[in-house]
């Protein structure tokens, strides 16, 4: 091989070394990845076509996942309960998508689900037709610590 044969072929691999590692699969969140966060939620709807919402429930709740697979959910600023979660991902058949489903660990219940933008959709895999909508929450910040930065 040339010396010039050789620096271009160098030259070719160090660029497409560069670009696969521009495209680093590490980059782009994953779908688990994009469940982590605090989901505060907006409506539930059933079989009985009459929809559930913090309005018509009196009742604020937020739901919050971290990478460590647990979720706590919170009622009207109150933890309400905690579990320990897994995600997986469940083929429904040939030519069919794959959905990803939340199994909780001592509870009966699992859900399927999906994130787009900054929605949470949930809905119950135990055969029941319960879809819960949930919108990413803004993070709380303490006014005791924004307090005492101004002390």
């Amino acid at each position: 091989m040339t010396s010039f044969t050789r620096g271009v072929f160098v030259m070719l691999l160090a660029g497409s070394s560069f670009l696969l590692g521009a495209c680093n699969r590490d980059s782009v969140p994953t779908v688990e990845e994009k469940l982590v966060g605090r989901w505060e939620w907006q409506q539930t709807a059933n079989d009985s076509q009459h929809s559930l919402t913090p309005t018509n429930t009196g009742h604020r709740v937020i739901v919050e996942f971290d990478r460590r697979g647990r979720a706590r959910f919170y009622q009207d600023g109150q933890l309400v309960s905690a579990a320990a979660f897994s995600v997986r991902r469940v083929t429904s058949g040939f030519g069919k998508p794959a959905r990803h489903i939340i199994i909780y660990r001592g509870y009966q219940n699992n859900q399927f689900y999906s994130v787009s933008g900054n929605r949470l959709h949930l809905q119950d895999a135990s055969g029941k037709t319960s879809d819960h909508m949930y919108i990413r929450a803004t993070p709380e910040v303490s006014v005791q610590a924004s307090e005492q930065k101004g002390l």
